[in-house]
């Protein structure tokens, strides 16, 4: 398998085709079993478009080798994602990669208000999921390398393209930039998943 660099036109071109697919495949099987049977619960209560909605989304792999899962979860104030998806999956528009699905907690909240000039308050509480940028995940591992600020990253939630990105930041020599201008090892903060997901 290449390694296709995240933003290159390479990837744009792969990804655009993988959504067309999925987006192909819910329209056909709309389309064949109607608007209403899709939307139909089945015995597990699970809908057709729920399903075909985590299949389009399984193009993306977790961090543990799994497709991808959904970040936001039910009592969660908002529906988390680069695109609003619910799901941390990739976007090639989406500089900041969003691609890390955590639980979040009151301390990175605050840290993260403060020292970066992210304050994620308005949109998720502690005990909430979000994903969270590339450089938010190196900001915590940062400043606490041990527990994360209190994280809980979700390995077959958190978008295992994010190993490309954070090799892509190592290679080029270049640190993980927060809106107030930190800057953070992008080093670390892959071997922080690492330990975690494997």
């Amino acid at each position: 398998m290449t390694w296709i660099a995240p933003g290159s036109q390479a990837a744009d071109v792969r990804d655009s085709q993988r959504r067309a697919l999925a987006s192909a495949t819910l329209s056909s099987l709309v389309a064949v079993w109607g608007a209403e049977q899709a939307h139909a619960a089945r015995p597990d209560g699970k809908t057709l478009a729920d399903t075909t909605a985590l299949a389009a989304s399984a193009v993306d792999l977790g961090v543990s080798g799994a497709p991808l899962l959904p970040c936001t979860q039910e009592g969660d104030a908002g529906t988390t994602g680069w695109t609003r998806t619910g799901s941390c999956e990739w976007d090639s528009s989406d500089k900041g990669y969003h691609q890390v699905c955590v639980t979040m907690s009151s301390t990175f909240l605050s840290s993260s208000a403060q020292a970066d000039k992210n304050d994620l308050r308005s949109v998720v509480g502690p005990g909430g999921r979000w994903c969270i940028c590339a450089w938010a995940w190196a900001s915590a591992v940062s400043r606490d390398p041990d527990s994360f600020e209190g994280f809980s990253l979700d390995c077959d939630r958190t978008n295992g393209r994010l190993r490309n990105a954070y090799r892509s930041f190592m290679d080029s020599g270049r640190d993980l930039v927060a809106p107030s201008g930190a800057r953070y090892p992008a080093e670390a903060a892959l071997k922080a998943v690492e330990a975690v997901c494997g």
